[in-house]
């Protein structure tokens, strides 16, 4: 028997036409179905991938990049006011968070 093995390319990173690959929106309806956290934990992952999404997060605390992964205004302001200076500061912080409301 074959394994056929479905060769979807995602483009994750969150502009309106991506960069050119295929997949992006599946991605971007993957994501946007989800709770929230898992929205965050989508988001965290991404940044681990590309240093510029991770620039924005971590250090500029891009609005606009936490609107694509549509978290609420809520959960913006949270991550502003944590103060980290690199992304593991940052997960380790949103972890925390979690252990403690579980």
């Amino acid at each position: 028997m074959a394994f056929q093995r479905d060769a979807m390319v995602m483009d994750i990173t969150p502009w309106p036409s991506g960069n050119g690959f295929t997949g992006s929106r599946n991605w971007w309806n993957y994501v946007l179905s989800k709770d929230e956290k898992k929205r965050l934990d989508h988001l965290l992952g991404a940044a681990l991938f590309d240093d510029k999404l991770r620039q924005r997060l971590v250090d500029e605390r891009d609005n606009s990049l936490m609107d694509a992964f549509g978290l609420t205004e809520n959960t913006k302001q949270w991550l502003r006011d944590i103060h980290a200076t690199s992304l593991t500061d940052l997960a380790q912080a949103v972890v925390k968070t979690y252990e403690r409301s579980a």
